[in-house]
């Protein structure tokens, strides 16, 4: 007895030691899931930072617009004044609050879509504990998988560009609408428990700030309303959510004109092959940029996925998961905000479909598919959590192996708006250069640059711009030419005001510090009269030359009131406390011409 009874304890033992073996690998493998998140946080903010311009873009003159006319950015027409196909009353508040108390300097824009994110994430990590109970090791992993994809760096335009503070915005509110309207379903199915009403109201007017801060938040009310009647809510629930969306259109589409520029939906809907390939590159684009074929097949292996996940609906609301709920409704959001962009768009070719900027809804498309994944993983007899995982870890990895190709687009996107800022600054015209940066002329936007100058915002609010016209000497201590090195690759006449001016481009580099320089002035007769900004791409440099230790010691800029026989010399400069001025080069101006 004593024999058998001890092989009986052995088998058991070995049993739990094969039972607790996959734990803990699930559970060093979550962990490493979640740090991939956060390098992936870290990453885009060393993306916005050594992107930042605080030049206004594209959109994003309309922060001044209403300045320029003599109006307020607070005033309610304003506010209200469709843009494109859009009503941004919420994001034209943080606009406001950009260009009032913070001089347009767009960086309290660009903290504030940082921010939105991490509270998106958050709210994504409270609703997997309060409505999927996950807990442990399911749950670093989701936070991990959430993280990843809302930070990934593949939606550069979205963090780096200030006025998408609208494009992150209804993202958020959807999740908070929908988890919201999911807390008060849990809620009614508690028997003699009385859902609160404030899950409701918070519904409700999440969805009012998604439709106030871009189009596709107007897609809620339809979500909000089947869900209400499917989950079959109490009347005066569902009800809340008729009379809140009706009103709400009813005033969105009050005096509504359809942008000439944009496609007809009534046309694109003639168009269902064209639109569905439109679709699957939207959501392609994701894990491969600018190759259709390889970007068609993902995205509709992607979309095949995500009908799969929705049609198992009605399994989730019978077994009571809400958060499985929560994630097929934020996928009919995605798919919904796809579609709207497809019809409005398509007249712009399938290229378009591939714009980093909407990635940001194409990842919380695939985070969702991501999550329904880990929660089948868990779901049942079998444990499928560290096959999940591995492969989670498989796609952080290639995700990683590719985070150098959007970062680079976000250095050249800040390099081109701060080489436009130079421009704008000295006063020479490149327009050539500033189209490329803005895509408009500067005489197209003459009247906010003015507006900007007279006010000391934005790029004037920059020491740069007090620096023109000051002797070298009272603002840099002169060091060594040793502690620099760097060259002049090219200088191109150019006209400020009716005088000579020129457009310098070269290299630099800090050898002290082993860096690129803050930036690059240029003098005449001891005086500042050209500015130039640092960060252009040069590869090709750090390879001719082994103490460069960047690709990014490229510089581009201005100089004007330039005169035939008077020098110009270019200087690097060095540090910033105090900051030192250190030569790399003179040009003369009869010698360019």
């Amino acid at each position: 007895m004593e024999v058998a009874s001890a092989a009986v304890e052995a088998r058991r033992s070995a049993a739990k030691d094969r039972d607790s073996s996959p734990s803990r690998v699930a559970g060093l493998l979550s962990y490493a899931i979640l740090l991939g998140g956060v390098i992936a946080m870290g990453v885009t903010v060393y993306m916005v930072i050594v992107s930042y311009s605080s030049l206004l873009y594209a959109d994003g003159w309309d922060e001044v617009g209403a300045a320029v006319y003599g109006s307020s950015q607070l005033n309610p027409a304003w506010l209200w004044v469709q843009h494109s196909e859009h009503r941004l009353i919420i994001s034209k508040i943080f606009l406001a609050v950009d260009l009032y108390w913070f001089h347009a300097s767009q960086v309290f824009l660009l903290v504030s879509i940082f921010a939105i994110q991490f509270l998106h994430l958050m709210l994504l990590g409270w609703a997997m504990r309060a409505l999927g109970g996950w807990r442990g090791a399911l749950w670093r992993t989701g936070m991990g998988l959430a993280a990843l994809c809302l930070f990934c760096p593949t939606q550069w335009e979205n963090f780096v560009w200030g006025f998408q503070v609208c494009f992150v915005l209804p993202c958020l509110f959807a999740t908070a609408s929908i988890v919201g309207l999911l807390r008060y379903w849990m809620d009614s199915r508690q028997p003699g428990r009385r859902p609160s009403w404030a899950w409701l109201v918070i519904a409700n007017l999440a969805a009012l700030g998604a439709t106030y801060s871009l189009a596709n938040g107007s897609l809620l009310w339809p979500i909000l309303i089947a869900a209400a009647i499917l989950l079959r809510l109490r009347f005066p629930a569902a009800l809340s959510f008729v009379l809140t969306g009706a009103v709400s259109s009813a005033l969105y589409l009050f005096h509504y004109m359809r942008p000439r520029w944009h496609a007809d939906p009534v046309s694109s809907l003639r168009q269902p092959v064209a639109l569905f390939k439109y679709l699957t590159a939207y959501f392609g684009s994701s894990f491969i940029r600018g190759n259709f074929p390889v970007a068609a097949i993902l995205g509709f292996a992607g979309l095949c996925l995500a009908a799969a996940v929705v049609l198992g609906f009605w399994s989730y609301v019978r077994s009571g998961r809400a958060f499985a709920v929560q994630l097929v409704l934020t996928l009919v959001f995605c798919l919904g905000t796809g579609f709207l962009t497809a019809l409005g768009r398509l007249n712009f070719g399938i290229g378009q479909a591939f714009a980093s900027r909407y990635q940001t809804v194409a990842m919380l498309f695939w985070c969702c598919l991501g999550l329904m994944a880990l929660l089948y993983a868990t779901t049942g007899e079998r444990n499928l959590l560290v096959a999940v995982q591995v492969c989670l870890l498989v796609v952080m990895v290639g995700g990683a192996l590719r985070a150098r190709s959007p970062i680079a687009g976000a250095r050249l996107h800040g390099f081109r708006l701060n080489r436009a800022a130079m421009s704008i600054l000295t006063g020479v015209s490149d327009e050539e250069n500033f189209k490329l940066a803005l895509g408009q002329n500067p005489h197209q936007i003459a009247a906010e640059i003015k507006y900007l100058r007279q006010h000391r915002l934005s790029v004037f609010a920059d020491d740069a711009y007090l620096q023109l016209d000051t002797p070298l000497q009272s603002s840099f201590r002169m060091v060594a030419p040793e502690e620099c090195r760097g060259a002049l690759e090219s200088s191109i006449p150019l006209e400020s005001m009716g005088a000579s001016a020129l457009g310098i481009t070269g290299w630099a580099w800090d050898s002290k510090r082993q860096k690129p320089p803050v930036q690059v002035i240029a003098t005449a007769n001891g005086v500042i009269t050209g500015l130039a900004t640092v960060g252009e791409g040069k590869p090709a440099i750090r390879a001719a030359n082994p103490y460069v230790k960047s690709d990014w010691a490229g510089f581009a800029g201005y100089v004007r009131d330039v005169r035939p026989g008077t020098p110009v010399n270019l200087y690097a400069v060095l540090g910033e406390n105090p900051p030192e001025a250190c030569l790399i080069a003179t040009v003369d101006y009869s010698e360019v011409k």
